[in-house]
């Protein structure tokens, strides 16, 4: 359709930043033309395809709209969301700004231009716009909740609380007000009030995992890991076998004692995403604490089939023989380690403290090599490689060396840490041969 005269005057209005002026010509244009009914049913559908993610229908429709009055500020709204979804950021960004110069008192306006701030990583360049836009839109859900989430998300959980308190009252049947609720409690440890609003979320939402996740999570946190436990447990039979809730209940059974029941939450993981590579060197340690060792051999292997680079797996059978113990297995475990990954300090330290226990010399030499390089790698406050490292000089008759580093351990660790006991063991024993 051609643009009439009016709509050419509304143009000129437009351009020359005369907004009123321009919005009242394109609405009278709209009347002449006889498009007031369909333009407004046609930003409800886009309004309502956006809503339901479906931007590709979403996007023409506003700009159907656009293109017959580009006064409506909602369209300008919509659009900026778009390009937000869609990661147009530039797009997004011009959209909102044409939002705010049609509409400076609509609370949306503010606040889309707050939300491309914050897309494009700038959270304290967001705040003052999404500040903005909670003030103007009272009655805006968008509004009250993107301004207390990102309050919440930046460390002033109390200042954002009032906000997405008022968001959860405007839309009561909205489980994402709920959810940053509770979690911007949590961040008060106000365990009640999040765990009411959390259970609030998830009960509006049951099929989502998020709900059961985050719930759990609050009472983990807060100690009480039976009723997280049995939290999952209940989430898994609403959602099905997800993996992530199984993992946090073995987090859970593991807090209970309950490492038989840890496994079985692994080996229930293991057959939704059998590719997950830190369920089965999970597999592999539980099954070792259950005295399970066939099952924890088993465990690794099928982590190395999977990932034959796999310094952890390799690692955890060195320990495995170790315990066994078969020296000779637990040793070339250790090797295959340290081949993939040579710079992991504990790994170095096993399979020293494996040799220093050996009665062949050229291996003590090598321990000593192996604990020295450890030693540089090893964080401070650990003392377990000093300890080891002074074995090793006994072991090759360097008397001295073996001293110098017990008492090193005496001088300069806590107290209370076991290699200090054991430091003064070694330093008497070997004052008592001298």
């Amino acid at each position: 359709m051609a643009p009439t005269p009016l709509f050419n005057q509304a143009l000129v209005e437009l351009k020359a930043g005369r907004f009123a002026e321009a919005k009242k010509l394109f609405a009278e244009n709209e009347e002449k033309t006889g498009t007031t009914a369909q333009t407004k049913d046609l930003l409800r559908q886009a309004e309502a395809n956006l809503t339901a993610g479906n931007v590709n229908a979403a996007g023409p429709q506003f700009n159907t709209v656009l293109e017959r009055n580009p006064t409506i500020p909602e369209v300008y709204v919509g659009l900026a969301r778009i390009g937000i979804f869609t990661g147009q950021l530039a797009d997004a960004r011009t959209h909102a700004m044409a939002a705010v110069k049609v509409a400076p008192q609509l609370g949306l306006s503010w606040t889309m231009l707050g939300l491309v701030h914050e897309a494009d990583g700038d959270a304290k360049g967001a705040l003052p716009h999404l500040e903005k836009g909670a003030q103007l839109g009272a009655h805006s859900f968008l509004c009250q909740f993107n301004y207390g989430r990102l309050l919440a998300s930046e460390g002033r959980a109390g200042e954002g609380i009032p906000f997405l308190l008022k968001a959860a009252e405007l839309e009561p049947k909205n489980p994402d007000a709920f959810m940053i609720l509770g979690m911007a409690q949590k961040k008060l440890k106000q365990w009640e009030k999040a765990i009411k609003a959390i259970e609030k979320a998830k009960d509006l939402a049951p099929k989502s995992p998020d709900g059961w996740a985050t719930l759990a999570d609050v009472l983990f946190e807060a100690k009480e890991f039976q009723a997280a436990r049995t939290t999952l447990d209940n989430g898994l039979a609403a959602v099905g076998e997800h993996p992530a809730l199984l993992e946090k209940a073995t987090a859970c059974a593991m807090m209970l004692d309950d490492a038989e029941g840890a496994v079985a939450y692994v080996e229930r993981e293991l057959k939704v995403v059998p590719q997950h590579e830190q369920g089965w060197l999970n597999l592999a340690h539980l099954s070792l604490l259950t005295g399970n060792l066939d099952r924890s051999e088993s465990a690794a292997r099928e982590l190395l089939k999977r990932n034959p680079k796999s310094w952890e797996a390799w690692f955890h059978l060195g320990n495995l023989y170790d315990a066994i113990p078969d020296e000779a297995k637990a040793e070339d475990a250790y090797r295959k380690a340290i081949a993939i990954k040579g710079d992991e300090w504990k790994v170095l330290m096993n399979l020293a403290t494996l040799l220093v226990q050996t009665t062949v010399k050229a291996k003590h030499q090598d321990a000593k090599a192996l604990l020295i390089k450890a030693r540089g790698l090893a964080p401070a406050g650990d003392w377990r490689v000093h300890y080891n490292l002074a074995l090793a000089h006994v072991r090759l008759g360097e008397t001295q060396d073996a001293l110098a580093l017990a008492r090193e351990i005496q001088a300069k660790a806590p107290g209370n840490d076991p290699m200090v006991a054991e430091a003064k063991k070694l330093e008497s024993n070997l004052l008592e041969k001298s």
